[in-house]
C-alpha cells in the first residue's frame, strides 16, 4: 500500500507493507527473548512503513507515533508500549531522517485476539527544536487470531479526523508536548 502525502511543498509516500514473520531470529527476537523459544511467533505480522521524500537532513525529520488496541488488554486505544521509551516523554516510537516504522507484534499462544494500530507520520514544524507535532498521515493495520488462525487486516490509510480522535491520549500522554489538529498543510 502506499499513501502519498505533501510537506512544505514536497511531495512524497509511505510504502507499507505487511508480511508474515517466517524467522524471527532474522528480526531480532532473539534480543527481546532471550532464552525463549522463538517458534510461537511465526505466522505473526511483520509490518514497515518506509518514508520516501526527497528533502534531506532537518528537512526530512520524522517521527511516527503508533497507538494500538487489542482484545486481550483494555480495548481502547494506548500507547504502543516501546519498553525503551518508559522514562522517555516522547509520543514516537520511531524517529530521525525519513525513519522505518517497524512493528512485529507477537502473543505466546494463539488465544483469540483482535489486535489493531493506528500508526501517524509525524513531523515538528520547526524540525527538532520544539515538542510540537503535526500528523502528516495515517494507516491503520493489525490481526486476528481466530481458532488459532492468525489473520492479517490490511493497511487502510486514515483520514484526518482519525488523528483527531486520539488527540486526548496524546495530551494526556505527554503534556508537555503541543499536537495539532488534522494533518500537516502542504
Amino acid at each position: 500500500m502506499r499513501i502519498p502525502f505533501t510537506l512544505r511543498g514536497i511531495a512524497g509516500r509511505v510504502d507499507i507493507s505487511i508480511a508474515a514473520n517466517t524467522n524471527p531470529e532474522a528480526i531480532g527476537y532473539p534480543l527481546l527473548f532471550e532464552g525463549s523459544a522463538l517458534d510461537f511467533r511465526r505466522g505473526f505480522p511483520i509490518c514497515r512503513a518506509r518514508v520516501t521524500y526527497p528533502a534531506e537532513g532537518y528537512a526530512a525529520v520524522f517521527g511516527w507515533t503508533q497507538m494500538v488496541r487489542s482484545t486481550d488488554q483494555t480495548g481502547q486505544f494506548e500507547m504502543d508500549p516501546v519498553a525503551i521509551y518508559t522514562h522517555v516523554a516522547t509520543p514516537y516510537a520511531w524517529f530521525g531522517v525519513k525513519p522505518e516504522a517497524f512493528d512485529a507484534p507477537s502473543r505466546e499462544s494463539l488465544y483469540d485476539i483482535v489486535w489493531e494500530a493506528h500508526a501517524f507520520l509525524c513531523v515538528s514544524p520547526d524540525a527538532v527544536l520544539t515538542p510540537h507535532v503535526q500528523a502528516v498521515c495515517g494507516f491503520s493495520w493489525g490481526f486476528t487470531v481466530e481458532s488459532s488462525q492468525i489473520h492479517f487486516a490490511e493497511p487502510e490509510a486514515l483520514a484526518a479526523q482519525a488523528w483527531n480522535t486520539h488527540l486526548d491520549l496524546l495530551r494526556t500522554s505527554y503534556p508537555n508536548w503541543t499536537f495539532d489538529e488534522g494533518y500537516a498543510r502542504s
